[in-house]
């Protein structure tokens, strides 16, 4: 069996208690888990948060933008 390690990328939504993003960020970093499950081929060995990035909730569009700020990228 081949060990490596791969990189995924994961777009996380949350509704929170706390009032500055930075205790939000804090929380999920030193609380949530994140777990993938072992398939037939892999065995899941560990998975940890290896960067947290904030977008200002203004320009976030659930996904998608609108074709005027695409023309702006």
């Amino acid at each position: 069996m081949k060990y490596e390690t791969l990189f995924i990328m994961v777009r996380v939504a949350v509704h929170a208690d706390h009032t500055q993003i930075s205790d939000i960020v804090h929380e999920i970093e030193t609380q949530s888990r994140l777990s993938l499950s072992d398939t037939a081929n892999i065995n899941v060995l560990e998975t940890e948060i290896l960067l947290s990035r904030i977008r200002n909730v203004k320009n976030i569009n659930y996904g998608t933008q609108h074709k005027s700020q695409q023309q702006n990228m």
